[in-house]
């Protein structure tokens, strides 16, 4: 485990006092782990699984343009060859 540098602060550390700073002085100043490690789990793994899921949708998004795109093309070079569609 590494050695925490105490001049640094992370996003996590930020929220926790944001949410409650008693439970950040206890956490972060005392070293008390929180009693809800079984929920903190969870919460880890639904965020994870929400990243992946904002991942696919943004590719289908873009596959989804790039198409539009390619079939907006062909119809103006059938256009453009006089052949109707």
């Amino acid at each position: 485990m590494r050695k925490r540098n105490d001049n640094l602060v992370s996003a996590s550390e930020i929220a926790s006092w944001a949410w409650c700073p008693e439970s950040w002085r206890l956490e972060c100043g005392l070293g008390e782990k929180p009693a809800n490690q079984a929920a903190l789990r969870r919460g880890g793994r639904f965020h994870g699984l929400t990243a992946v899921f904002e991942r696919l949708s943004r590719a289908v998004l873009t596959l989804g343009l790039w198409l539009l795109v390619l079939a907006t093309l062909l119809l103006v070079v059938l256009f453009l060859l006089g052949v109707r569609p």
